[in-house]
């Protein structure tokens, strides 16, 4: 659920690092029977606890050191996905006849040990402790030295006066645990950025987790801002301040738009960092269709492979994030799925294409250059299904985010109610406020206007932290899951027609997506 770097977007891959504040979905009752074809149940029967589970287990090993975007390891979970594929008997569509296809990834990464923040005063030189009282996005200029004034809290609809321009504002973010977070510093560093400020420095919320402070520097690794942003632990941001003359905790929600000195203040940053491309993997492959009139309509599935590498340690000194959930699942989801396609007697009539991809942590990036570079038209891809963390929480339930917007709700619900014994309940976006549906690598499929549904069964404590191990994944749950988004995936290729919009449904997409 990330998005490109941006002076607007910034506050988003922000808000993701920390986690949208959502809760596991709430169930309902049994849903009645219905006819199912035994071909497709026998495909179906293939999928269980125990062979979703061997895939979890690899992909989520310490050996795979959290798949980062780019790593030895990622090529290494790459491999293992085409070597599925070719055992399944897929057809490959990636570069070159393989199931790789390579992208560039433009790596940024921090020189840590030649970072410093010193707020410098006339009496004294303050400097901050990097991943333990801060984090940075860097920007092109690694070296910065500028006077700093206080704006107040961060705000939507905010903006700042002529005289902030070329030097560092110093704001406050409030609601660090809910979504006013993202919306508040959203605001502040755009508004930062068109007055043309040398940096932001955001001091956090005091109910901000320290913790979160060195997880957020090292998922931020490889993102380059227009200009250095810094996220400041709240005691260390009032110690700043109070160098300037002011207190914090008495102007911290000033909101009149106006900005104030902080006398004899200057920051000094340096944040050099190294740059070069580097390809990346996404891994496709197809099973053709079976009708020549309709084989050259996809249905899409995707999933992201790759996490956020080797970060900060936990309390029990565990540094590598191994995202069983995020998103080895989803991956084993769709892996099973193709396995069980492939299990078929005879194909569906359309075709139905696995898209692996990565750097979905950075910012959607292994998603959009599949749509920009697709090796079928995207105007022959009819539907998108994406999974996104579906190993935990409630085992009888699994959220289907996105089915408002097309007539694939009312195609996936049909598609529970006839296959009882998964035992799921296929719950409507729990968190509407958060925007999910525009926040996955489904995102990049809607901006093509390719219908799509994204399955999660939500967030957990564990979340971006490295205890999101295999062992916590519910391997049965994964199954069902596993086995529903197959089932739905036959429906609709097997269907006389494309997956329709609703009108509401497609202006939203064209609204949010920014095709209008």
């Amino acid at each position: 659920m990330r998005f490109p770097v941006s002076a607007v977007a910034l506050s988003a891959l922000l808000m993701a690092a920390c986690g949208p504040a959502v809760q596991p979905p709430t169930t309902a009752g049994p849903v009645p029977d219905g006819a199912t074809s035994s071909g497709v149940d026998a495909a179906a029967s293939l999928i269980t606890a125990a062979s979703v589970g061997g895939h979890v287990e690899y992909l989520a090993s310490d050996r795979m050191r959290g798949r980062d975007t780019p790593s030895p390891e990622l090529d290494l979970a790459a491999a293992y996905l085409a070597d599925r594929f070719r055992e399944y008997g897929l057809t490959p569509m990636g570069d070159d006849g393989g199931f790789i296809q390579r992208w560039p990834h433009e790596d940024s990464r921090l020189d840590v040990a030649a970072m410093r923040f010193e707020a410098r005063s006339q009496d004294a030189t303050m400097s901050l402790r990097y991943a333990t009282d801060y984090f940075v996005l860097p920007s092109r200029t690694d070296s910065v030295v500028a006077d700093a004034v206080f704006a107040g809290a961060a705000r939507p609809g905010a903006s700042l006066p002529a005289d902030a321009r070329g030097r560092f504002v110093v704001m406050f973010v409030a609601d660090t645990a809910s979504q006013a977070w993202q919306q508040n510093l959203s605001a502040g560093l755009q508004a930062a950025f068109q007055v043309g400020a040398a940096g932001v420095v955001a001091i956090v919320d005091p109910d901000f987790d320290p913790q979160l402070i060195g997880r957020i520097a090292g998922e931020v690794q490889g993102q380059v801002a227009p200009f250095p942003v810094f996220g400041v632990a709240y005691e260390a941001g009032r110690d700043m301040v109070r160098q300037g003359g002011l207190d914090l905790d008495a102007v911290r929600n000033r909101s009149d738009g106006s900005v104030t000195p902080l006398d004899g203040v200057r920051i000094a940053v340096s944040t050099p960092i190294t740059t070069g491309t580097v390809m990346v993997p996404n891994v496709v492959a197809v099973l053709p269709g079976s009708d020549p009139a309709r084989r050259d309509e996809y249905v899409v599935y995707s999933a992201h492979f790759d996490h956020v590498g080797v970060g900060q340690p936990d309390a029990a000194g565990d540094s590598i994030y191994n995202g069983a959930d995020d998103n080895a699942s989803g991956t084993t989801a769709v892996l099973e799925a193709a396995r069980a396609f492939a299990a078929l007697d005879q194909a569906p009539a359309r075709s139905v294409m696995f898209v692996m991809v990565s750097g979905e942590e950075k910012g959607l990036l292994g998603s959009r250059w599949f749509v920009e570079n697709p090796p079928v038209p995207v105007t022959q891809m009819v539907a998108n299904i994406n999974a996104d963390m579906v190993g935990r929480n409630a085992p009888d339930s699994v959220v289907a985010i996105g089915q408002e917007y097309s007539d694939l709700g009312e195609t996936v619900q049909r598609v529970a109610r006839r296959h009882p014994g998964l035992g799921l309940t296929v719950a409507p976006d729990q968190w509407p406020e958060e925007q999910l549906f525009f926040r996955s690598d489904q995102f990049n499929f809607l901006a093509k206007e390719i219908p799509a549904l994204f399955f999660t069964t939500g967030l957990h404590d564990q979340y971006h932290e490295p205890s999101d191990e295999a062992h916590l994944i519910d391997s049965d749950k994964l199954a069902r899951i596993a086995r529903l988004v197959f089932h739905l995936g036959h429906e609709i290729a097997t269907a006389p027609e494309r997956p329709r919009w609703t009108p509401d449904g497609l202006a939203e997409v064209r609204r949010l997506t920014g095709r209008n």
